[in-house]
């Protein structure tokens, strides 16, 4: 188990202790937003203000606005079908990584807004961008759809998303409740309907 923590790099748990990793081991910042695994077992890790970290298992290789990285603070990252690696960042918008070379997509391509906290890939393929006070923006790979409360949307800061077992799909929003999307039209659920807390930063099934 990896842990990202704030200030004080990765942890990882190997079900006995704890190893832990920082920019002394190669890190590119102590303030770890986010954590994802490739298909080649490599681990990303999104940084607060030091771009991306790739390790492979021995070393850190780092990239930032340097290689084409949209902005070095990366609050979300996913690999899709394909195996691009997707980078959510903020003020930056998302970036695509192919492993060669970065594209990044933001308000003139579509995009709902650029600070982008949440991303994932649905079954269908369309990769879904929750965003700070834009909604949530939808990306069929030619152009972006987004949805806001004017659709039915909670709240316009989406933190997460998830996809349930069901195809829909879930967007835990900041003070709205979380939203639920079945491709049709979104149900809220809050407080009233027995939630915890209106502001929902993640979401599992």
């Amino acid at each position: 188990l990896w842990f990202g923590t704030d200030g004080g790099g990765a942890s990882r748990y190997d079900g006995k202790s704890f190893v832990s990793f920082t920019t002394a081991q190669g890190l590119a910042n102590n303030t770890v937003f986010s954590i994802t695994e490739d298909k080649s077992g490599n681990l990303w890790f999104g940084t607060d203000g030091g771009g991306a970290s790739r390790y492979d298992g021995k070393s850190f290789t780092s990239f930032t606005t340097a290689q084409g990285l949209a902005n070095n603070t990366v609050l979300s990252i996913t690999e899709d079908k394909s195996g691009n690696l997707w980078f959510g960042t903020y003020g930056g918008g998302a970036s695509r990584y192919d492993g060669k070379s970065f594209v990044s997509f933001t308000t003139a391509q579509g995009l709902a807004n650029n600070n982008v906290r949440s991303i994932t890939e649905d079954k269908s393929g369309n990769l879904w961008f929750g965003t700070y006070g834009g909604g949530a923006s939808r990306y069929d790979g030619k152009s972006f759809v987004s949805f806001t409360t004017a659709q039915g949307l909670a709240n316009n800061t989406v933190f997460s998303i998830t996809e349930d077992k069901s195809g829909n799909l879930w967007f835990g929003t900041d003070g709205g409740g979380a939203s639920r999307y079945d491709g049709k039209s979104f149900t809220s659920f809050t407080t009233a309907q027995g939630l915890a807390n209106n502001t929902v930063f993640s979401i599992t099934e």
